[in-house]
């Protein structure tokens, strides 16, 4: 039966115009017409399959499910606007957003408008790994600080938003770490970014759940949560569950990128005997003092005075430089160091 449910499914889903090369729906035939057809040439399919495969095929379209009497959804989090910023050198601003909310716009104002982290910086990441959220309001006030005056930035069913006149501009290269839990306000704020052409977006596809959604009670007492408006990026780019797809894809492991967010310098090794197992976390990488020329030749005076080595003291403290193992985010350091050395240097 599920066989026979699922290609009815498809066939719907045709109809509705799911697919990428499905015909406009002035051409397509009228469903009951499909229904005829169907219940005449496909053997034992009952009324109720037919409903449940048109049912489906309809959830899907509306990106809906439905929600038991006592299930809620909540796409909202106590997470920070911004959770972590720092520089990583030489010169990459890097800020992590934790939940895209109204409050996201001012908190990257003021990042922008830090002359400790910005005066010396090559590039911004915007890392949205893990992030999520429902305002696109506040998806939209954050992207507007980095884009061109009347640069289309996202349409939420409530009109378009445009990028403000403002003084000046953020010149500087941009890139946008995301993954398959980046999700809601988040997938609009980076597809809002990159198609204002200013930045590039790196990591695994997004989760595909950009939309205005909305719940409506049923008669057995579940509820239908079914997405009521589209949101749309740019000029007229639809974010619909396929997600937004990265410039450059790197794909990791959720749990790997969970560790790589607390210490972007953890080492990770793999299983060899079961491919099928996530990689798992070995500690954190061990610096070791370098040892110098001076302190080679502060040892051999002490020998040949007859004082002990282990009593010298070092002459220097040089540390080998750490390494960031973050694939994701070392392919967005690399990007900009890359860029920094095509463009002139800051005055």
């Amino acid at each position: 039966m599920f066989g026979r449910i699922f290609a009815c499914s498809l066939i719907l889903a045709s109809a509705l115009h799911l697919g990428a090369d499905t015909p406009s729906a002035s051409t397509l035939p009228p469903l009951n017409e499909l229904r005829d057809l169907l219940r005449k040439h496909v053997r034992d399919l009952s009324e109720a399959e037919l409903d449940a495969a048109a049912t489906q095929a309809l959830l899907q379209r509306v990106q809906g499910r439905i929600l038991e009497p006592n299930e809620t959804v909540n796409e909202e989090s106590d997470a920070a606007a911004i959770a972590d910023k720092r520089v990583f050198d030489p010169g990459c601003l890097y800020v992590r957003i934790g939940q895209v909310s109204l409050g996201l716009g001012p908190q990257l104002a003021a990042v922008l408008r830090d002359t400790n982290l910005v005066s010396s910086s090559r590039g911004l990441i915007l890392d949205l790994r893990f992030a999520g959220g429902t305002d696109y309001a506040g998806a939209a006030n954050a992207a507007n600080l980095l884009v061109s005056p009347e640069t289309p930035i996202l349409d939420w069913g409530e009109g378009i938003v445009r990028g403000s006149p403002k003084e000046s501009t953020f010149d500087l290269p941009v890139t946008v770490l995301v993954n398959h839990a980046t999700h809601g306000a988040a997938e609009a704020f980076a597809a809002a970014l990159r198609s204002a052409n200013v930045g590039l977006v790196i990591g695994n596809r997004t989760a595909g759940k950009a939309a205005v959604y909305q719940e409506l009670p049923l008669a057995n007492g579940r509820r239908l949560r079914l997405a009521t408006a589209r949101v749309r990026a740019g000029e007229n780019q639809i974010l619909g569950p396929e997600g937004v797809q990265p410039d450059i894809a790197v794909r990791v492991g959720p749990e790997q990128e969970r560790a790589y967010l607390s210490d972007p310098y953890t080492a990770i090794t793999s299983s060899s005997n079961d491919p099928s197992t996530t990689n798992q976390v070995v500690g954190t990488i061990q610096i070791r003092r370098r040892v110098t020329e001076a302190d080679l030749v502060r040892q051999r005076r002490a020998v040949n005075e007859g004082v002990a080595i282990s009593n010298v003291p070092p002459a220097t403290t040089a540390e080998a430089p750490k390494v960031i193992r973050d694939p994701v985010l070392g392919r967005a350091l690399d990007l900009i160091k890359g860029l920094a050395v095509l463009q002139p240097a800051k005055p």
